[in-house]
């Protein structure tokens, strides 16, 4: 659909047809980069939108930039960085309107992206969650994810990660987990689910919050027609503290003790098979930081648990699955580091086909 076409269809829907979204920028020192990503929603073919910067205590002048070149974006200041989500829900909480399109500020998006995703939104209208295809910026043949489903080791089994465009999905398609990068959220069904968990910092931070929308029954879209285009820096292993942390955090809040129970020697073989890759690369101690703080956190993982699990809809058989588990290109560059990764897929898929009746 071209540019001129979408905006007709636009202008000719009626006001039910055609509702304000509220655009949600988070951003931390974006003051690089938020250009390109403002100017992508203020070039949306859609036009019903209110726009917030979320300026989560930058301290690189960025909401006074903004504020200079673009008057008409609203800038929310939250007053210490605690991560995305706690900007993402003060977002939320903030908007005047059901629909809430959540933005990183590393993020540009094309021009009917907002379009496309209000489309689907009207579409399947039960639904608490529409996915742009993310594609990357630097490459925009290659789609970085369109959707994921979580691996019962609690890491992500990417839909069409690293994936030729032409490859991807052809129509609006049922996913489990969005990545946060963008996408359009309903403020209700965020509401329902007690919106973001504050905790995460870095790492599975969007991952949680869809993955608890979908086992309390909600249902989460990705829309190949939404692109969103997302600058990706490399990391290394900087964040090994937050990701082993939230991983286990997961686990323990949104799993049942039976399915821990049954995943303890899996488990175990990952383990052993993360440390052994983090001693080999220097980054052990972060490791024994998280394991440690995840045990001195556990009064406050099982109040949350509570919580979770009352608001769950769905066991743990049709939420979580088995599959190749993705891990970044980068880190698995060599080729006996990405053969031991196939052999220990392979185990876990092995392991999975032993318990899954039980689960």
């Amino acid at each position: 659909m071209n540019s001129l076409n979408t905006l007709e269809n636009v202008n000719q829907m009626d006001p039910k047809s055609n509702p304000e979204v509220t655009v949600a920028v988070i951003s931390y020192n974006g003051k690089k980069v938020i250009q390109l990503c403002l100017d992508s929603i203020f070039s949306q073919t859609y036009k019903s939108l209110k726009v917030f910067l979320v300026n989560n205590a930058s301290t690189d002048s960025t909401p006074e930039w903004v504020k200079e070149h673009y008057p008409d974006v609203e800038i929310l200041d939250y007053p210490e960085n605690k991560g995305p989500n706690p900007a993402r829900n003060f977002a939320i909480q903030k908007s005047p309107n059901s629909l809430v399109m959540l933005v990183d500020d590393d993020a540009v998006l094309e021009e009917n992206c907002i379009y496309e995703l209000v489309q689907a939104a009207q579409k399947y209208t039960d639904s608490a969650v529409w996915s742009p295809r993310i594609v990357y910026h630097d490459q925009q043949d290659l789609i970085q994810f369109e959707g994921a489903s979580i691996h019962y080791l609690t890491e992500a089994i990417l839909l069409n990660g690293d994936t030729p465009i032409s490859q991807g999905v052809k129509e609006i398609t049922p996913i489990q987990v969005a990545g946060g990068v963008s996408y359009l959220v309903s403020k209700e069904a965020a509401l329902s689910v007690d919106l973001f968990d504050e905790y995460y910092f870095f790492g599975r931070t969007d991952g949680e919050f869809t993955f608890r929308l979908t086992q309390a029954g909600q249902t989460l879209y990705t829309v190949p027609k939404a692109v969103c285009y997302h600058r990706v820096k490399k990391r290394g292993l900087s964040k090994v503290f937050y990701q082993v942390r939230n991983r286990l955090y997961l686990m323990l809040t949104t799993y049942s003790w039976k399915t821990i129970l049954l995943l303890l020697p899996a488990l175990m073989v990952y383990e052993i098979s993360l440390v052994t890759f983090l001693v080999l690369k220097g980054s052990i101690a972060e490791y024994i930081k998280a394991v440690f703080e995840v045990i001195s956190d556990l009064p406050k993982i099982l109040e949350k648990r509570r919580l979770v699990q009352k608001q769950r809809r769905l066991p743990d058989r049709e939420v979580i699955h088995n599959g190749p588990i993705n891990i970044r290109k980068d880190l698995v560059e060599n080729r006996v580091i990405a053969f031991l990764k196939s052999l220990l897929d392979s185990f876990f898929i092995f392991y999975w086909k032993l318990i899954y009746r039980f689960i």
